[in-house]
């Protein structure tokens, strides 16, 4: 079980007991570090916290440190140096642990991530991550693309569109390069989509670079497409569950409005899809009937 250390009201992370146990050893916590897991109903120093061993070495560096826990409600979740998800907390986490972990936060402890996630003008983070999540996604549709144009060329379909299969495997990286320009600023408009909705519910509490660190993390839940069968209705389920409760939890809203901020754009979208499918198959039927006279 995870617990979460804090000093000052600075939240320093999320980890294990066995990690805890390093950081006091080492000297990268102290006694007075405040810890909390689930199930307790308050912050407790680690030198009272069941399980922990501080060292002799630790006591003088406690000191510098007030020795009453302040209430829990009292530290800040959402402000400040937070480092979660693992993400944020580069170049200090390695690249790859750092971005596996970070899926993991965010599809299964999305509520504890999602509360920790730091509002600090930095845009770059988010968008290498989701940037990342593209070339893994890319990366795997032209492994496949590549396999199959070669199988294309073989019956003849590329030969009738007037692609040879060696100009189909060059102009696909560019293609897809292309997919992942569009798809960055399309991510950077949905956000302000879903920004917009939340600031005209009232429940935008935060500015525009909170919703749109909780869509690019969210974006995530992608990857489980790859999952054969279920994979495109998990990833959409997780999607949007994780995008829920980090708006709800970033911006410090009801769970309805994060909702409804989340879902409607889509719903809008389908609606006006079949509104149009409808009202070309009126068109297409009086069409027909006006002829057959």
């Amino acid at each position: 079980m995870k617990i979460w250390i804090n000093r000052s009201g600075q939240n320093l992370g999320t980890f294990s007991l066995e990690e805890v146990q390093r950081g006091l050893d080492q000297g990268q916590f102290v006694a007075t570090d405040l810890a909390w897991q689930e199930g307790m109903e308050t912050w407790k120093p680690l030198s009272e916290f069941p399980g922990v061993r501080i060292p002799s070495t630790a006591v003088e560096a406690a000191q510098a440190y007030p020795l009453t826990p302040p209430p829990s409600h009292e530290i800040s979740t959402t402000e400040g140096p937070a480092i979660a998800p693992a993400w944020e907390r580069r170049p200090e986490v390695k690249l790859f642990p750092a971005f596996f972990t970070t899926i993991r936060e965010v599809l299964f402890e999305p509520g504890p991530t999602f509360s920790r996630l730091p509002i600090n003008g930095q845009l770059m983070r988010p968008t290498t991550f989701y940037l990342m999540l593209l070339v893994i996604q890319y990366a795997l549709a032209y492994l496949f693309y590549a396999i199959y144009i070669p199988f294309m060329g073989a019956t003849n379909d590329l030969q009738r569109s007037g692609v040879s299969v060696g100009m189909a495997e060059i102009i696909l990286p560019f293609g897809l390069l292309f997919l992942a320009a569009m798809a960055i600023g399309f991510n950077f408009v949905a956000a302000g989509i879903f920004h917009l909705i939340l600031m005209m519910l009232g429940g935008s509490n935060k500015s525009y670079e909170g919703t749109y660190k909780v869509l690019c993390y969210s974006n995530c839940a992608h990857l489980l497409a790859f999952v054969p069968c279920v994979g495109s209705i998990a990833a959409l389920v997780f999607f949007y569950i994780a995008s829920i409760i980090g708006l709800q939890k970033v911006h410090g809203t009801e769970t309805w409005k994060a909702a409804v901020a989340m879902i409607l754009p889509g719903a809008l979208c389908c609606l006006v899809l079949v509104g149009s499918f409808i009202f070309i198959a009126i068109a297409a039927s009086h069409g027909s009937s006006r002829y057959s006279y």
